[in-house]
């Protein structure tokens, strides 16, 4: 049963990728709680605790510049059902603060979802969680993934949740909005799904495939995308320090 989900800030990060499920995740939370009730649910009221989690204390200033004041900060004690790394050009930086990376791995290592948009996947990549499981991710760190062995496909999914392994992922800005949608169709039923989905419009714009693990196919534009990845691979994936002998 979910019922805390923990979305982290941090500096530069991406304001649609932490802010858009954040909303999301929020508006479930009310609707989990009865506040927004369009129909009688059988379902009794319940507690979804959402929260919008700091790296470090302090404001929180954004990639476009805004700056939001966190709920808390992160508690290297304290563990959400679901734990939610969005992107942003920060990303490339907290992809190698090891205290963020444990953080990740103690919740995945403690049963819990461990989710991921845009180049945040590429911080699961760093944290050394994701394996084999199928992933998607924003094009600008996708050849770098796929080049370190990350199951990212060619012609990328709006989302995908690999329930086995506890792993939801999304793409860039464009496939957050769904991505998350679909994260709370799954996770707290297809009630408050749709609920949800028909607060946001998301139903009307996706159809039956919100309550589906994988999203829409996107489109591919190779030369486009090898573009933006020469620009911003670097910034987003840095290379993973190396480790040294007989440590």
């Amino acid at each position: 049963m979910v019922e805390s989900i923990g979305v982290l800030g941090y500096d530069k990060v991406s304001e649609q990728d932490s802010i858009t499920p954040l909303e999301i995740f929020k508006g479930a939370a009310m609707v989990v709680a009865g506040n927004i009730a369009p129909w009688q649910r059988e379902v009794p009221p319940g507690r979804l605790d959402v929260k919008f989690v700091s790296a470090k204390p302090g404001v929180v200033t954004m990639q476009m510049g805004t700056q939001v004041i966190p709920d808390g900060t992160l508690d290297d004690d304290q563990l959400f059902d679901i734990l939610y790394i969005p992107g942003g050009i920060g990303s490339g930086a907290i992809a190698t603060d090891e205290r963020v990376l444990s953080l990740i791995r103690r919740h995945h290592e403690a049963g819990k979802v461990v989710a991921a948009n845009c180049s945040g996947v590429g911080v699961l990549a760093r944290a050394d969680i994701l394996g084999e499981a199928p992933v998607t991710c924003v094009a600008a760190v996708a050849r770098g993934l796929r080049a370190e062995g990350i199951n990212v496909s060619e012609n990328r999914r709006m989302w995908i949740g690999d329930l086995e392994n506890r792993i939801w992922t999304s793409t860039g800005s464009y496939g957050v909005h769904g991505g998350a949608v679909a994260l709370v169709a799954h996770y707290l039923g297809r009630e408050v799904g749709t609920i949800v989905s028909m607060m946001f419009d998301t139903l009307g714009g996706l159809g039956e495939q919100i309550f589906e693990t994988v999203g829409p196919e996107f489109y591919h534009h190779a030369v486009l995308e090898t573009t933006f990845q020469d620009y911003f691979e670097t910034m987003l994936l840095p290379t993973p320090a190396k480790v040294p002998a007989g440590v």
